[in-house]
């Protein structure tokens, strides 16, 4: 029975040791727990704060995108203003022009520089996607639904279309009444 009371005594002992190593182990890992805990509210703090600037970035961007845009465009008012200045004095129509084909050649390159660009249509088949069909044309000249006129010109920004184009399309002529067919 000694043996079995030092065996007990030993294993008692064994579980003494083991009991405490666990309680470390759990104190470390409440430690962790704890820690994480402290920063995933730090990370969620720092997501917080980051949304908010992007919200302020993005709105700062919406307010001010067009600033470039807008001050290349106003060197194109500025000729033009110089233009009509000149036209209200001048005699000489041609120069008048010459000076508005300027104006409009800069405004041009001001578009390309953005990626403005006319949108072709006339003389092709009427696209809906790009185009408005505000007038048909009775003509046998051009196959039916073609672009026979462009009445405003339509333009893309990169691949978008910024603006449709406003255009006449051809439709057959229609036989007037009592006119016989042979």
């Amino acid at each position: 029975m000694e043996k079995n009371q030092k065996e007990i005594e030993k294993e008692l002992e064994e579980l003494r040791k083991r009991e405490k190593e666990l309680e470390e182990k759990i104190q470390k890992l409440e430690t962790i727990a704890k820690n994480s805990n402290l920063r995933v509210a730090e990370l969620q703090r720092e997501i917080d704060y980051l949304k908010e600037r992007y919200r302020r970035d993005l709105e700062e961007q919406r307010k001010f995108c067009y600033e470039k845009f807008a001050y290349d465009l106003l060197e194109v008012m500025d000729n033009f203003e110089r233009a009509l200045e000149y036209g209200r004095q001048a005699q000489d129509v041609k120069s008048i022009l010459l000076g508005i084909e300027m104006i409009y050649s800069e405004m041009k390159k001001i578009f390309e520089k953005y990626g403005i660009r006319e949108i072709p249509v006339e003389g092709k088949e009427f696209d809906p996607y790009v185009a408005e069909a505000v007038e048909k044309v009775e003509t046998d000249q051009y196959p039916p639904n073609t672009v026979v006129k462009v009445i405003r010109k339509g333009y893309y920004i990169h691949d978008k279309v910024l603006r449709p184009a406003r255009v006449a399309v051809a439709v057959p002529p229609q036989e007037e009444e009592g006119e016989e067919i042979t």
